[in-house]
C-alpha cells in the first residue's frame, strides 16, 4: 500500500505541470477593440460624427455599422505600382486615354499631356476616357488635372484636391472641345467616380456600368493593432447639390457586360493590344447555292483552316470589349449627326425641301 501511494504521489509530482490548467489570459482594455484609440480621431476628422449616434459602451464595430460604408477597418494592403496613364489612337483617329490610375508615365508631365492632346484634337472626332477599374481612388489632384483639360471653367472638383488645386498647371487657355465618352464600371470609385460624375454633368456621354457609389474624400490611420482605419472626411456633391456617396453614376448606355471578359479585355489593353479587343471578326464565307451544287461547304473549310493556323489546345476565344466598342459606335453616331446637311434645292413649282441631320 505504501509503495502504491508513493508511486501515485510521484506521478502527480512529475505530471503536475502538464495536467494543471493554465490561468486565463488577462484582457487588457482596448486589446481587441481599438475604439479608445479611434474615438478622438473620428471626433476630430470624421465627416459627420453626430450621425454615428455614439454612446458609452459602443464598440468600433457599432460605429462602422452605422457609418453606411464611410468607415472601414482592414489589414494593411501590399503597396503596388499603379498602371500609368496610357494613350492610343483608335480607328477614325479617335483619341483613347486609359486611366487605370492618375499616375503619369515616366518622364511625362501634365503640360506634356496637354500639348499632346492639343495637337491630336485638331483632327480627332472625339475622345474616350476609360475610367474602369481605376486603382487610385484618393488621387483627387490627378482627377482635377484631367478635368482641367476639358472643362476648366468647372472648378467644383478642385476643392476636393487634398494637395491643393493648382499644384500643377491647369489648361485654362485652350480647353479641348471634343465629343467625349467616359467608360465606367463598378470599380470606378473615389476620384475617378467623381471625375465621371462632373464630366457627365458637363455633357460627356457615359458608357458602361454603374460606378461604386463610394465617392468621398477619405483619410487613413494605422492603429496599434496594425489595422488600417479608413474614414470619410469630406462629402462630395455636384454643383446642383447632389451627393455622390450612395448615388452611383448611372451610364447613359449600359451594354451587357461579362466580368471575366471585361477583365481580360482590360489586361489586353494594358499590354498594348487594344486593337485586338475592338477588332471585328473576319467575314464568314457562307454557304451558297453554287457551293451546294458543287458539294462544297465554305464555312466548314474556313473552320478547318483556322485549326491549321493555331493549336487547338492553346486557342482561346476572341475577347471583345463591348463597352469600348459601344463607345466607338456612339462617337460615330455623334459624328454623323453633326455632319452638315446638303443644301435644300428649290424648284420653280415646289417649295424648298427640308433636310435633316443623319442620325
Amino acid at each position: 500500500m505504501n509503495i502504491l501511494r508513493f508511486t501515485l504521489l510521484s506521478l502527480c509530482l512529475l505530471t503536475g505541470p502538464v495536467l494543471r490548467a493554465d490561468p486565463p489570459a488577462l484582457s487588457l482594455p482596448g486589446a481587441t477593440d481599438p475604439l479608445a484609440e479611434v474615438l478622438p480621431i473620428l471626433q476630430a476628422k470624421y465627416v459627420d460624427f453626430k450621425a454615428l449616434n455614439y454612446k458609452p459602451g459602443d464598440h468600433l464595430t457599432d460605429l462602422i455599422a452605422r457609418s453606411n460604408g464611410e468607415i472601414s477597418l482592414s489589414a494593411p494592403e501590399i503597396a503596388s505600382t499603379p498602371i500609368p496613364i496610357m494613350t492610343a489612337t483608335l480607328p477614325d483617329n479617335i483619341i483613347y486615354w486609359r486611366l487605370a490610375s492618375f499616375t503619369l508615365p515616366p518622364g511625362k508631365t501634365w503640360p506634356d499631356f496637354a500639348a499632346q492632346l492639343q495637337q491630336a484634337s485638331g483632327t480627332a472626332p472625339g475622345i474616350i476616357l476609360d475610367l474602369r477599374s481605376n486603382t487610385t481612388p484618393d488621387d483627387y489632384e490627378g482627377a482635377e488635372q484631367v478635368m482641367g483639360f476639358f472643362a476648366p471653367q468647372d472648378t467644383a472638383l478642385a476643392k476636393y484636391d487634398a494637395i491643393g488645386a493648382g499644384h500643377e498647371i491647369r489648361i485654362t487657355d485652350r480647353p479641348v472641345r471634343l465629343p467625349m465618352v467616359v467608360l465606367t464600371n463598378k470599380q470606378t470609385t473615389g476620384a475617378a467616380e467623381a471625375l465621371a460624375a462632373f464630366l457627365k454633368a458637363d455633357g460627356a456621354l457615359v458608357v458602361g456600368r454603374e460606378t461604386s457609389g463610394w465617392a468621398a474624400v477619405f483619410a487613413e490611420q494605422k492603429l496599434f493593432t496594425g489595422q488600417i482605419l479608413r474614414f470619410a472626411v469630406e462629402a462630395i456633391t455636384l454643383t446642383d447639390g447632389t451627393p455622390l456617396f450612395g448615388h452611383p453614376v448611372v451610364p447613359d448606355i449600359s451594354p451587357a457586360v461579362d466580368d471575366h471578359a471585361e477583365k481580360a479585355a482590360l489586361t489586353l489593353i494594358k499590354d498594348n493590344q487594344i486593337l485586338d479587343v475592338i477588332g471585328e471578326s473576319p467575314e464568314r464565307h457562307r454557304m451558297s447555292e453554287a457551293s451546294l451544287v458543287q458539294g462544297q461547304d465554305p464555312e466548314w473549310d474556313d473552320y478547318l483552316a483556322s485549326l491549321e493556323r493555331r493549336s487547338v489546345l492553346l486557342s482561346l476565344p476572341v475577347i471583345h470589349d463591348v463597352v469600348l466598342i459601344s463607345a466607338l459606335d456612339s462617337l460615330k453616331a455623334i459624328r454623323l449627326s453633326q455632319r452638315p446637311s446638303p443644301p435644300a434645292q428649290a424648284t420653280a413649282d415646289a417649295a424648298p425641301s427640308v433636310s435633316t441631320s443623319v442620325q
